[in-house]
Parts: structure tokens; sequence; C-alpha cells
């Protein structure tokens, strides 16, 4: 059975579409979409360091509205509009997963889809359950 997420405390998409996908029996899978540095108004601050903090919280909403926690975190993938910026997230990536160890990738890219999100968050978790 499939299910699709859209918390009504994270910044809506901008085309609509859903913020997660779970899926699954035995185990739950959930693919997140993209997560961008801003509150659920939509506004996004101008500093990059408070945008991953939100980008962060957004894409802890997707889990917890699957009913996952970051320990089901299996991948994080982070696109970021800002040059050489890789040690503000990695800060903020430290405070806010912890002891969780998803495989990550970070890009440096040269824009996003809005000139004023200087980061996307996405992520994939996986919860085993008992057969």
């Amino acid at each position: 059975m499939k299910r699709f997420f859209k918390p009504q405390k994270i910044s809506a998409s901008a085309s609509d579409h859903s913020q997660g996908l779970a899926h699954g029996g035995v185990f739950k899978r959930l693919l997140i979409a993209g997560q961008i540095g801003a509150d659920h108004n939509g506004d996004a601050p101008a500093e990059f360091e408070s945008q991953v903090e939100l980008a962060f919280d957004n894409l802890l909403a997707v889990l917890e509205a699957a009913q996952l926690s970051i320990g089901d975190l299996v991948r994080i993938m982070a696109y970021a509009a800002v040059p050489n910026s890789r040690a503000q997230y990695n800060r903020v990536h430290q405070r806010k997963i912890g002891s969780a160890t998803p495989v990550s990738t970070y890009v440096e890219v040269a824009g996003l889809g809005d000139p004023n999100w200087l980061i996307l968050i996405e992520g994939e978790a996986i919860q085993e359950g008992s057969p």
C-alpha cells in the first residue's frame, strides 16, 4: 500500500506534489522529496545556516508524519547553492541527525528552483517490520 504525505507544519511544495511517499508490507520505505529551508509560511531566511536548520526540520517533519524516526533514515542528499558551505552544513547535520549514520551526499550547485532557496535536502528512510 502506498501513502503520500503533505505535513501541514512545513512549507507547501511549489508544485503541489507530495512531500513523502511510504510503501511496503513487512517493511516501510519512505521517499522524502527535496525540502527547502523555509518555514510553514514559505518564508526562507537569508542566512544559509538558518535555511539548513529549517530544511532538516522539514525533512524530520515528513519522517514524523510517516511515523518513522531519525534512526530509520538510510540516505540524505543535500544540494547547496552557496559555494564553500560544507562546514556550515556539517554543523547543522550533526546537530539534527546526531548519531544516525545514513549514507549522505552533499553537492554544491549554481542555483535551485527559487533564488531565495540556498539548500534543498531530500532523504529516504526504511523501517523493517515483522513478517
